[in-house]
């Protein structure tokens, strides 16, 4: 078993066609059909209901997409985050402190902004109670 492979059956599961999955796999149809037909193989059962077309998946399949999500995802993760330790943090920060931390507050964003060049920030002095306000806003 291989990232590839589950990359390919979670793209499956979001094209809904071979054809399409493969595509947006980069690989051609034949090719990714033989790699899902090895993952079923290796692991032993059944993942997708085949027939004239995609036919969904098989209960066994269900469970195997599940993991393969989270996988993925904590590949795809891991891969932004060597990037990001390759080329140095890029990107906005945005801070919001009280009026009291102001001053201390600067002097950090002034010795962190040496350090990472390529990162912005945007500084807002405000009341606690608009800190939480903006906090639950997202903004």
């Amino acid at each position: 078993m291989d990232i590839k492979q589950l990359i390919y059956l979670c793209n499956l599961e979001r094209e809904r066609h071979f054809g399409r999955a493969a595509e947006a796999s980069f690989v051609s149809q034949p090719t990714l059909s033989m790699r899902l037909k090895n993952l079923e193989k290796e692991l032993g059962v059944s993942l997708i209901n085949r027939g004239n077309h995609f036919g969904g998946f098989t209960a066994e399949g269900e469970r195997v997409l599940a993991w393969a999500r989270e996988i993925v995802s904590v590949y795809q993760g891991l891969k932004l985050e060597v990037e990001s330790l390759k080329h140095g943090l890029h990107g906005t920060l945005r801070l919001g402190v009280v009026p009291q931390c102001s001053i201390s507050v600067a002097e950090m964003l002034k010795a962190v902004s040496e350090r990472y060049p390529h990162l912005d920030y945007r500084l807002a002095v405000l009341s606690a109670d608009q800190l939480l306000e903006a906090l639950t806003a997202h903004t």
